[in-house]
């Protein structure tokens, strides 16, 4: 039998022992990579593709079954609003899910490959680009936030491969700015795993490639992560390597507001919030006090068995 782990708390506590002692942080490093020039320019509406990490209520129209039950909030996979919420509000924008007349196509664990489809089988992308007419706005942002399932569902191993996996995301952007779109968010992934660095890697190298006459911003979650992990303090959280949520043990935290984690693989809403304004920094979108992010000088490499989905 495959054993339930925690493969994005496991990896923070990781990093929390092995690398404080040894990293040295400035504000200097690995804020955030950028492939392109972001502007500030305002955007017309936001797409967004992925996962649970950006769902904000898809099965609520889908399945109502499928959705989480309390204390998760409102069909979302956490205890409050998703960071494409926050920033949908920061950018005056909607973030409503599309299965319910918004813009916002993520489903809760879907893989990359659920993106990338063809309309036989329901992708994200072909959806909307049939619900507009084959014709994306080149004056919105599409965010694309993909690639923790194929993770997590990747047993047994190799099943879904860090390199198929970013080149799924790669296509994506291809395939909407064929159709028109120019302004793109596309974050990484914040698991400190070989696979999960590795799909990193041929993220930012696939989207680099591709990157020529696209506004490609690329979101260096890891980064952002690992500085909340090796300073809590400077985010008001206390506990940032343990989940408020123990699901196997039926427990909740008095505290969710000052935990990084709500359960083993998803953010609190107050971490979804600390993404947020990550975004919106890297977006180059003024805010009256923009979150202060400090680099890291190594990557932290801890392997992780993976049944949990997001």
């Amino acid at each position: 039998m495959n054993k339930l782990t925690m493969p994005l708390s496991s990896g923070l506590k990781y990093l929390l022992n092995t690398t404080k002692r040894t990293l040295c942080v400035t504000g200097a490093s690995l804020l955030m990579f950028v492939s392109s020039t972001a502007s500030a320019t305002p955007i017309s509406d936001m797409y967004v593709f992925g996962d649970s990490l950006s769902d904000t209520g898809a099965f609520t129209a889908l399945a109502p079954g499928f959705c989480p039950d309390p204390p998760y909030a409102d069909c979302r996979f956490s205890n409050g609003p998703v960071w494409v919420e926050h920033l949908a509000t920061d950018l005056g924008v909607s973030a409503t899910t599309a299965y319910a007349g918004g813009t916002n196509w993520a489903i809760g664990g879907q893989r990359t490959d659920n993106l990338f489809a063809d309309s036989n089988f329901g992708g994200q992308l072909f959806n909307y680009l049939g619900s507009a007419g084959g014709m994306a706005d080149a004056d919105a942002l599409y965010v694309i936030w993909a690639g923790g399932n194929d993770f997590l569902q990747n047993d047994p191993d190799g099943t879904y491969t860090p390199g198929d996996a970013a080149q799924n995301i790669v296509d994506s952007v291809a395939t909407l700015a064929l159709a028109g779109a120019m302004n793109f968010l596309v974050p990484n992934l914040p698991i400190a795993a070989p696979w999960a660095i590795e799909f990193n890697m041929a993220l930012a190298n696939g989207l680099n490639g591709i990157s020529s006459g696209l506004n490609i911003t690329q979101l260096d979650v890891f980064s952002t992560f690992v500085d909340i992990t090796l300073n809590p303090g400077d985010y008001n959280l206390t506990n940032v390597t343990e989940p408020c949520l123990d699901v196997a043990n039926a427990t909740l935290c008095t505290n969710p507001d000052e935990y990084l984690l709500w359960d083993q693989v998803h953010p609190t809403a107050v971490g979804h919030q600390l993404i947020a304004s990550a975004a919106l920094a890297a977006l180059a979108v003024p805010e009256p006090a923009l979150l202060v992010l400090f680099g890291f000088g190594m990557l932290a490499l801890v392997r992780t068995r993976r049944k949990m989905f997001l």
